[in-house]
């Protein structure tokens, strides 16, 4: 009965166990195994001898399994039998423990489920309909045919018998594969070769009702090669399972709970698997953040707490390096540069941020860009710059062609590309960037040179692409270092709950009055944020005059009036001065503070703006072990394109999309529109996609992804606590007192930051002209004082609206007034210029790209659909009857409802407007009337049909834009479009009625965009 003992180790009911395996010895495992007519057999019917010598082991004895057949109904033929002296595979190499029924088609392990666990299943499902006189036979077979009624309960399938048990005795319903990939089929021929699509085998299919939510749960392997092959096997089982019609979701959990489900039950108890039950991650999602995973092969794999003393082989051209936080990646980068330069070879660092760069030239002993223009002799060892200015239009004047058999250092890799793919600061040079990125990597890759790339999160998708830019076949030699803390080593984070950060900043507030010296990471700088660096600066300055705050963020850094300014390259002699530090995402990535016994404890805030793995990263830029206390949101709101993670959609949605744009550019008579290279580099827009929705995936799940990532990194998690010097056994539900406190730290905060922001928008507006010439000198430089940004943003400020800058107008700007009010000209007043907008921007980017365009940056810069989406919904219609009184009920606006509804995609693709599937006519025009300012007010409640309907009314915004309308269409009379190039201004609205009467069509016809 060793088998008994085996499957309870496993978790699995002993009833269960004894309904579905029995020990087998003798010949008598042959007999269950050798039934298949497509064996070979002698003419007396017995199978060949080579068989039964190849199977000659089962005659040990071990145990069998099998369940129901779910085609029939009865019991199945097919099963595994696990020997106790298991057999090699033909060529030696591999142990095979399982046997299954040779030339048989595998089937799956429904197992036979005693009473007393249906009933556990059915109360998980809500399911009140269990036959109450289950007879033993229909306790046996009948299990499957109840399920098989109830498309409402879950299913989960894994791999082996044995995991099904485990789950199936956690009381959730299991079926079990033999393997991986043996959920569906794939028609080859006799060679091997695909002839047909992949399918779902039909015991499966059987199960996959069309609204069934099937979980799939596999083992957590850390084997890259195994896990490569697990996940190509969820995606296609997976894929299949949705074209069938059920909603799947993935079930993951730490590899150190266990690699099996059934040793994550054995390990952590059923709660274990409740808790990764309830965190199954949508098939979508998943696959989003399988896209961080690094799958090649390490061609060296350590587990070192410090990587500096590895060597690398010479003949190693793309060098993959992932090796955690604080594990010395920029000590061992310094190490090679130096090699590099007592050769006398090249060396090009590429980063994402100025003061990082700086930084690393700084410890590699190379000069910055900006430190080598008037010294060309400086630049013979290389030097550092941006990917920004990657490109010959830049200051740096970089020509890719220059630079062959050298060495490329990316550190932080990730980040640097991505910066490269989709910041805004690269959007009006990103073709010649990557077009000198791809020439760079041909270059190096195809000659003598060598590549490395460096980061703590390092994925396929970095390597993918690089490779793919240089276009050579080779295998990237990637370092990969195992090492995680030690318990010992793990920082201890406290993680906040609460849906603001005020309590964290209340027990930062206390831990600084008990004499704590914190290091602070921030999301955001600006003035108009609540936790932002400068906000947070003036009000811990006022509860703290004494104490000495510094602010490290992008204004400050390059301020050279600031105590911050060029402090990057000397960090731990500066900071132990100070009590209190603030920082930005200026110091995410790329920086060690190794300082110790200075700062008692690490805080962060992070707001939903930086992507998952840019949290961790500033987290960890001091080294010590001290605590952390981190708040972060529950959804990010910075997702990129249509928000989708799914790869094929948004690729889908945005080529759809820039069919359209060409389509409306050749409406409006563009000559250049056979000159569009839209398939230009297809492998950036590939890593683009990729990393997008990787991107979204996280924001989706923006605190469970940051925190699943701490995890990762074998960090303990505990809940926040009032003090950082209290025990997590204080946490008490929130007092009416703590309320009041809460109440008066918003109140205290929001009073700091209005008078601040008061503050800097009057010196603004107060500020002096600057002439084109001055400005255009300004922009130039990298350091720029207080002043100087004011004077820059009080110009650009006058040349986008046209009128004079004031405090208010400033107010206007940073709430998003540009954007609303260039959406409202170009839909009514302005609209007979849009096609020349819209073609002068396209002219200005091929000009730029010589013809080529990247597209989403095209996507991002026409606004011809935005306009048209809105025109054939009736918007302008709308706004020319201000005056009208709106109800859920009136036929047209259900009308617009529906046609919206039905374009919901294509809406969110061009508009960024994600409309609920329920959502009603009113909520519906409330969004789209948002984009330009408006909005809707209830102005009173009527009776119909003995139901209470409310009434609406368009709010039309007083808000001085008419003057605006005035200047931009006076410019755009002038010179067609020109409102786009800095005049951007718009017009009176007098005369709006036959406006839109002339532009627009009050019939509503289907939206046939795309």
């Amino acid at each position: 009965m060793n088998y008994l003992l085996e499957w309870q180790n496993s978790c699995v009911d002993e009833e269960l166990i004894r309904l579905n395996v029995s020990a087998l010895d003798g010949d008598t495992p042959k007999e269950y195994l050798l039934y298949s007519d497509n064996l070979p057999r002698r003419n007396d019917g017995r199978v060949s001898h080579y068989l039964l010598k190849r199977y000659q082991h089962t005659q040990e004895g071990g145990w069998w399994c099998s369940g129901v057949n779910l085609l029939t109904g009865e019991d199945d033929l097919w099963g595994c039998f696990k020997p106790n002296v298991p057999r090699y595979s033909l060529d030696q190499k591999k142990l095979i423990k399982y046997e299954h029924p040779p030339q048989t088609p595998t089937g799956l392990f429904a197992l036979r489920v005693p009473q007393h666990l249906w009933q556990g299943i059915a109360d998980k499902s809500k399911i009140d309909t269990i036959p109450q006189d289950i007879n033993e036979s229909q306790e046996d077979l009948g299990f499957w045919q109840w399920f098989m009624k109830h498309p409402t309960i879950p299913l989960c399938i894994t791999e082996g018998a044995k995991k099904a048990g485990a789950i199936l005795s956690a009381g959730y319903a299991a079926i079990a594969l033999p393997g991986v990939h043996n959920g569906y089929r794939t028609p080859r021929d006799e060679g091997g070769q695909r002839i047909g699509k992949s399918h779902l085998i039909p015991q499966l299919k059987q199960l996959a009702t069309p609204g069934r939510e099937i979980y799939i749960v596999f083992d957590q392997d850390t084997k890259p090669s195994t896990i490569k092959v697990v996940n190509g096997a969820i995606r296609q089982l997976g894929y299949l399972l949705t074209q069938a019609g059920c909603t799947v979701k993935i079930i993951t959990w730490n590899p150190n709970q266990g690699k099996g489900v059934d040793d994550l039950i054995a390990n952590g108890g059923q709660k274990a698997f409740d808790l990764a039950y309830q965190k199954a991650q949508s098939l979508e999602i998943w696959k989003a953040q399988q896209l961080f995973q690094l799958t090649y092969p390490p061609s060296l794999e350590i587990n070192s707490r410090y990587i500096d003393t590895i060597s690398i082989p010479k003949t190693a051209k793309l060098i993959g390096i992932k090796s955690a936080k604080g594990t010395g990646k920029t000590q061992f980068l310094e190490k090679i540069v130096k090699e590099a330069i007592s050769r006398q070879q090249w060396v090009l660092v590429i980063g994402h941020r100025v003061k990082l760069v700086e930084e690393l030239c700084h410890r590699f002993g190379l000069k910055y860009i900006s430190q080598v223009r008037e010294d060309e002799a400086g630049q013979k060892l290389g030097y550092g710059l941006c990917i920004d200015s990657l490109h010959p239009n830049s200051q740096a004047q970089f020509n890719a062609l220059d630079w062959t058999n050298g060495v490329v250092i990316i550190d932080e890799v990730e980040q640097v590309l991505w910066h490269g793919l989709n910041s805004d600061t690269c959007k009006s040079n990103r073709v010649a960037i990557l077009k000198s990125l791809k020439t760079l990597m041909q270059n190096v890759l195809g000659g003598e040179g060598q590549v490395y790339i460096a980061d703590a999160d390092l994925s396929d998708t970095s390597l993918d692409y690089l490779l793919a830019l240089a276009g050579v076949n080779l295998e990237p030699y990637v370092i990969q270092n195992n090492w995680k803390p030690t318990d010992q080593e793990a920082w201890k984070v406290y993680h906040y709950k609460e849906t603001t950060p005020k309590k964290l900043v209340k027990d930062l507030v206390k831990h600084i009055q008990q004499g704590g010296k914190p290091f602070v990471c921030l999301s955001a700088q600006k003035l108009t944020s609540q936790w932002g660096t400068l906000t947070l600066e003036a009000y811990l300055n006022k509860l703290f005059p004494d104490l000495k705050i510094l602010r490290l963020d992008s204004e400050s850094l390059a301020d050279p009036h600031h105590p911050a300014y060029n402090c990057i390259t000397r960090l731990n002699e500066v900071l132990g001065y100070y009590d209190i530090v603030l920082s930005s995402p200026s110091l995410e990535t790329g920086i060690s503070i190794d300082l110790k016994g200075h700062f008692t404890s690490v805080w962060g805030i992070a707001q939903g703006v930086q992507t998952s793995t840019s949290v961790c990263q500033g987290l960890s830029r001091i080294r010590e072990n001290i605590p952390r206390y981190i708040w972060v949101a529950n959804y990010g709101f910075n997702q990129i394109g249509n928000g989708s993670t799914s790869i094929p959609s948004l690729l889908t949605s945005g080529q759809r999309l820039t069919q359209l744009n060409i389509r409306l550019l050749q409406q409006a008579d563009f000559e250049s529109i056979e000159d569009f290279d839209t398939g230009f580099q297809a492998e950036s827009l590939l890593c683009w996609a990729k990393m997008a929705v990787r991107v979204n995936a996280s924001m989706m799940n923006y605190r469970e992804a940051i925190l699943a990532t701490l995890q990762q990194e074998n960090h303990q998690l505990m809940k926040g606590v009032s003090s950082p010097k209290e025990s997590s056994k204080s946490l008490t539900k929130t007092s009416p007192k703590n309320s009041n406190s809460f109440n008066e730290l918003t109140e205290a905060i929001n009073e700091v930051r209005q008078q601040n922001y008061q503050a800097e928008c009057e010196a603004i507006a107060q500020t002096k002209d600057l002439s084109e010439q001055d400005y255009l000198s300004l922009k130039k430089r990298l350091n720029k004082t207080t002043t100087q940004r004011r004077l820059l943003r009080k110009y650009e400020l006058k040349k986008r609206y046209s009128i004079p800058v004031t405090s208010q107008l400033i107010i206007k700007d940073d709430r998003g007034w540009y954007q609303q009010l260039r959406l409202h000209y170009f839909l009514t007043i302005g609209r007979p210029f849009l096609a020349d907008r819209d073609t002068m921007v396209a002219k200005k980017l091929l000009e730029i790209g010589h013809g080529s365009l990247f597209l989403p940056d095209f996507n991002g810069s026409q606004l011809g659909a935005m306009i048209g989406i809105m025109e054939v919904l009736g918007v302008p219609v709308l706004l020319g009857d201000p005056q009208r009184e709106l109800r859920n009920l009136d036929e047209d606006l259900k009308a617009i409802a529906d046609l919206a509804l039905s374009n919901r995609k294509e809406i969110k693709t061009v508009m960024g407007i994600g409309i609920a599937k329920t959502a009603s006519p009113v909520t519906i025009i409330r969004q789209f009337l948002d984009k330009i300012g408006y909005s809707l007010t209830c102005i009173r409640c009527d009776s119909f049909e003995k139901k209470r309907v409310r009434v609406y009314q368009v709010v039309v915004p007083h808000d001085g834009r008419e003057e605006v309308f005035k200047q931009w269409l006076l410019a755009d009379h002038k010179y067609p479009g020109s409102s786009e190039l800095g005049f951007e201004d718009y017009e009176s609205l007098i005369g709006l009625n036959a406006q839109i009467e002339k532009n627009c069509s009050t019939k509503y016809v289907q939206l046939s965009l795309f």
